[in-house]
Parts: structure tokens; sequence; C-alpha cells
């Protein structure tokens, strides 16, 4: 039986994963092979583009900003019909290239668990109908699978709306927010730790804004909850449609 949360193993990404097997306060469980989470999908290679096509994701929702994207264009695979760009978070943590140039000019000496929870409220504020549209397209173009750069800030923020939206415990969800620490984060933040002490910083000031801190998915949840009564009013409010949140709980829900 597989475990919610479990990472499919590639060679050129680190955080794929399937939504799937979460159950819901209702006892229903979301179903697997609808809606899939991960990091860039620059580096994939054959045998990814084989693995990939056996899931039979159809649509592959972007949502790296201009920059992210013509450095490392996704390398799509032959079972995709639909690429669809939604940019996200030009100059947020999310942005981690920008962030790391934004620390090695002294921009700031280190990033916290608030910090990096009150850039989430930054990304949903400002992308409300980006959100929107990305779990409207998720539902209505699947199977789906949405991505950013690293797969746990903008993709982390989307998927805890989908699940939340499908009844899933608040907790269960920060337990696959932070799932990206053990798939990717770590990985990362070994290899920068050189990078980082040659300029005479410390990565482990700024180990929030390269991991994925559930503290600051938290303080996005309780913002969601005392803002719009939980994640379907979020996305009702930022034009996502009745009609399609139902549809979604039919086609991803047992």
């Amino acid at each position: 039986m597989t475990t919610p949360g479990a990472r499919i193993e590639l060679d050129g990404a680190l955080n794929l994963r399937d939504l799937g097997g979460w159950t819901t306060a209702d006892g229903r469980t979301v179903r697997y092979g609808k809606a899939f989470r991960c990091d860039r999908l620059s580096d994939l290679s054959t045998n990814d583009h084989a693995t990939l096509d056996s899931l039979n994701i159809k649509t592959v929702i972007d949502l790296r900003y201009e920059r992210e994207v013509a450095e490392h264009p996704s390398a799509l695979w032959g079972a995709v019909t639909n690429h669809l760009e939604i940019p996200m978070g030009g100059g947020q943590l999310a942005d981690q290239k920008s962030f790391i140039e934004r620390a090695i000019d002294g921009e700031f000496e280190g990033i916290t668990d608030a910090d990096v929870g009150e850039s989430y409220l930054s990304l949903l504020t400002d992308h409300a109908a980006d959100f929107a549209r990305v779990v409207t397209s998720t539902v209505t173009e699947g199977p789906s699978l949405f991505h950013c750069t690293a797969g746990k800030d903008r993709t982390g923020l989307t998927a805890m709306l989908i699940l939340s939206t499908l009844g899933v415990s608040d907790e269960d969800i920060r337990t696959d927010f932070g799932l990206s620490n053990e798939y990717r984060a770590e990985t990362r933040i070994a290899q920068l730790r050189d990078f980082f002490t040659e300029r005479g910083l410390d990565v482990e000031n700024f180990r929030p804004a390269l991991s994925a801190p559930v503290p600051a998915m938290a303080q996005a949840q309780a913002w969601i909850e005392a803002e719009h009564g939980g994640a379907e009013g979020y996305l009702r409010t930022s034009g996502m449609s009745a009609d399609a949140i139902e549809r979604m709980r039919t086609d991803l829900l047992d």
C-alpha cells in the first residue's frame, strides 16, 4: 500500500509526489493519480520521461516566474498536452536564486520561520487569482502536475489549498508540507553550505528560506481561516467557481 506523500523517484527532480492517499474529515480518501506536485522539471532524464509518461500526466502547471523559466526551461515528456505558465513570486523568498543573491549582498543577516510565513501571506494576497486558476486547472485539465523551483513554497501553498478544500486535516497538510525537508531541502542546504561559508555567511541562519518550515505553513493556514473561513472561502473569493470546487471533490475523492 502506498504511503501518502511518498516520493516518486526521479533522476532529475527530488520532490515529485502524488497528492493522493490523505484521508478527509468525513472518512474519504484523496484519489491517487489525479494531482501531482514537484520541483523544477529542467533536468529530467529519459528514464524520468518514461516514469512520468506512465503516470498519465497530461497537464503541467509551472508556477515559476519568467527568469526562473528562462534559466531552467522544463524538459517535458510525450504525454503532456497542456503546459500552463502561471508565474508567482518574483522577488519573494520563494525565488531562491534572488534570495541567495540578496543574502550575499548583505540585504539581511538571516531569515526566520516568521519571515517565511509573511512571504506566504504576501503570495496568497498578491496571487489570489493565480492560485484559484492553478487549482481550477488542476481539476479541469487533469491528471495534472504543478511545480515551482523547489516544489515547497508556491507548490506547497497550492497543495495546501487543494487538500484543505477536500477536507484533509491541517495537521496532515503540514506533514505533507514538511516532507519537502526530507526529500529536497537537506540536499540543497548541504550543496550551499560551502558556498555560504566562503562568503562569510552561515547557511544555518538562512535555513527557513531554504527549507519548508512547518510554522510558516501554520501561519498561512491560520490567516486563511481568519480572513476567509478556510481554503474553500479563499478560493471562492479569488475566483474559483462553486461548480469547479464540487467537481474537484467529485474527481479527487473516493
